[in-house]
């Protein structure tokens, strides 16, 4: 397996992650996985998805990189936004989504890329493209344009379609199923399903 058949994929969660792993394993990708995720509210939820996580590259022999956590990294560029006396305050629930979402995808594909270059990995991708709840749109221009400014290739694939695999692999495994997407603005907007 050349070098250039090595991809850091950023995982949010171990279901993602089984269905996102085995595609690629079974084109002969040489996968570590980037465990960021400062977006994830609640240390506790943090953990249950971090320790399945483990468990699945333990058991997949899956080499696993996982830099702090420090909601700080997510939470404090968005205060302003939701600071009614900040210039930068958004009022419409609508385009606070919007403008959040875009923030949290271009934190998180921005660390993954750097940490790809760091490490010399040629690729990197998120299992946020295994999620019907993502922009893909959104996703694969940020990807891109990280790509043509730190020199890492972006894979874009649109893994959805196994969604309710992944999911239906954390259950029979007995694994934690995250029942939002993350950040505490998502558990106040709907849970997934």
């Amino acid at each position: 397996m050349g070098a250039e058949k090595r991809i850091l994929v950023h995982v949010c969660c171990s279901s993602c992650f089984s269905y996102v792993y085995n595609v690629l394993s079974n084109e002969d990708f040489e996968v570590v996985a980037y465990f960021y995720n400062p977006s994830t509210h609640g240390r506790s939820e943090y953990n249950k998805r971090l320790l399945d996580v483990e468990r699945f590259c333990k058991e997949n022999k899956v080499k696993l990189i996982v830099p702090d956590y420090d909601v700080q990294d997510f939470f404090a560029p968005l205060m302003p936004m939701q600071d009614k006396s900040s210039i930068k305050y958004i009022s419409d629930k609508k385009r606070w989504q919007s403008k959040r979402c875009q923030f949290c995808y271009d934190l998180i594909l921005t660390r993954t890329a750097s940490a790809a270059k760091k490490y010399k990995i040629p690729n990197f991708t998120s299992t946020f493209l295994a999620t019907p709840y993502k922009d893909h749109e959104e996703l694969m221009n940020i990807g891109l344009e990280l790509e043509r400014e730190i020199g890492v290739r972006f894979f874009y694939r649109d893994f959805r379609k196994g969604y309710w695999q992944g999911r239906n692999y954390a259950r029979s495994h007995k694994m934690h199923i995250a029942t939002y997407c993350g950040c505490s603005y998502s558990v106040e907007e709907g849970l997934l399903e």
